[in-house]
């Protein structure tokens, strides 16, 4: 567990917390906040497990750690324009 934090070109902060599993989290948003973590990505096998905060209970699977990645962001997109909506 190196904590390496990609740098993604995106609104994510992706943090390695073990070889197959990382946090994605707003980046911009502090650190120690809670709400800032999306959802986690887990390596199984050759697919990436998603599991977002917003849908805790189920699971997505995806083909490219990218598109698991982008998941994560859509969720947190349509977040910040339903906060703005309200």
């Amino acid at each position: 567990m190196d904590g390496n934090v990609f740098a993604n070109g995106s609104d994510l902060e992706i943090v390695e917390i073990s070889p197959t599993e990382w946090r994605v989290s707003a980046q911009g948003v502090a650190e120690q906040t809670p709400a800032a973590i999306l959802g986690f990505i887990r390596q199984v096998g050759a697919f990436f497990e998603v599991m977002s905060l917003d849908r805790w209970r189920e699971r997505t699977y995806f083909s490219s750690f990218t598109r698991a990645a982008e998941t994560l962001a859509q969720g947190m997109r349509a977040r910040m324009n339903e906060a703005v909506i309200a």
